[in-house]
């Protein structure tokens, strides 16, 4: 070891400088302030929409940490009409079966990713959501990149829940903060 580095950084020179570059842009994001989530007074408790008949879609989001005045995790939480069960979709960072990295049930619904409260971002209810809801279950185990994954680069949760939103035709605009949302969805 010289001054204080280990061997594992200097073997793994990429790494360390991932690091240092993560904890001096946190460092100065921190300064500038997290972004407030949008107004959630226009969303009911997910409780009382359980209990309700309808189906509906959520588009969740939560901060990340380390980067939370930067950057979210955004997931979808989905419920048939005329049943309690909800279910959480996202692409996670880790993969497993039965569908790589998209994950279902991984996390609670409203579960956040320890840097802030979950937030609603978009909700559809009724026969409105079914498409979606459908597109989601159906088409999410096929994911162009359920078995690739990159934190900073992408394809990452953003890119998956772009992909959705573009493929179901549910007009979402996701927030700068969603990095990774402008990466095509086109892996081998």
């Amino acid at each position: 070891m010289a001054y204080g580095i280990s061997r594992r950084a200097y073997r793994s020179p990429r790494a360390a400088c991932f690091t240092l570059t993560a904890a001096a842009t946190a460092s100065i994001m921190a300064c500038l302030g997290a972004p407030q989530p949008p107004d959630q007074t226009p969303f009911s408790p997910l409780d009382s929409l359980c209990q309700d008949g309808e189906a509906f879609v959520r588009l969740y989001a939560a901060p990340l940490p380390l980067v939370e005045s930067i950057a979210i995790h955004s997931w979808f939480v989905v419920k048939h009409a005329d049943s309690s069960e909800v279910h959480r979709w996202e692409v996670w960072v880790s993969a497993a079966e039965p569908y790589g990295y998209v994950r279902e049930d991984l996390l609670p619904p409203e579960g956040d990713m320890g840097a802030g409260r979950a937030y609603v971002l978009a909700e559809l209810s009724g026969t409105a959501s079914e498409p979606v809801i459908t597109f989601i279950e159906t088409r999410s185990p096929d994911y162009p990149c359920r078995d690739h994954y990159n934190l900073i680069w992408g394809p990452n949760s953003s890119t998956y829940v772009q992909w959705v939103l573009t493929e179901s035709g549910w007009g979402v605009v996701l927030p700068p903060s969603a990095i990774g949302k402008d990466v095509p969805a086109h892996c081998p």
